[in-house]
């Protein structure tokens, strides 16, 4: 039976979470509620690289052992706290989810996006699109690949 849904209010921003205890990791058993509470500890290094940069996401809604699908634009029903940018697309524009705080972390996990993207660019604070201002490699590990040749070739890259 899944636990009962919980209303909690995170740094004065209140959410739902539901489904806590449903597995997100099937390798490890990793729950949705263990996530969110990585999620809020990694929160204070995690932010400023995600600062001002509109999220694309991968949702997980059954787990990463299930289906996924991409997220561009934020749900009909996100809050209305959750900050976010229009980005012009052939169909019109469309709003971009900002993590500027522990909550927009914590509601993307609830809505099971367990895979954030950004660009190497930000919004200013009048929601000008500004150059790129990193760089970033991205490493994956593959068939006869490891994490432990992608730390090599991360530690190259950085020297």
């Amino acid at each position: 039976m899944p636990a009962a849904p919980q209303d909690v209010v995170v740094d004065g921003r209140r959410l739902r979470l539901t489904n806590l205890d449903k597995v997100m990791y099937p390798e490890t058993g990793t729950t949705k509620g263990e996530v969110i509470d990585y999620l809020t500890r990694v929160a204070p290094v995690m932010l400023p690289h995600l600062d001002g940069r509109p999220i694309t996401r991968i949702r997980w809604p059954d787990g990463t052992g299930e289906g996924s699908f991409f997220a561009k634009h934020l749900e009909a029903g996100a809050p209305p706290w959750v900050s976010r940018r229009p980005i012009e697309h052939s169909t019109g524009a469309k709003d971009y989810p900002l993590a500027d705080g522990v909550p927009t972390l914590v509601y993307l996990a609830q809505v099971a996006s367990i895979e954030l993207h950004v660009p190497q660019w930000r919004f200013d604070d009048e929601g000008r699109r500004q150059g790129p201002d990193r760089l970033v490699l991205d490493l994956d590990p593959g068939p006869g690949i490891g994490l432990t040749e992608c730390a090599e070739v991360a530690r190259w890259a950085k020297a």
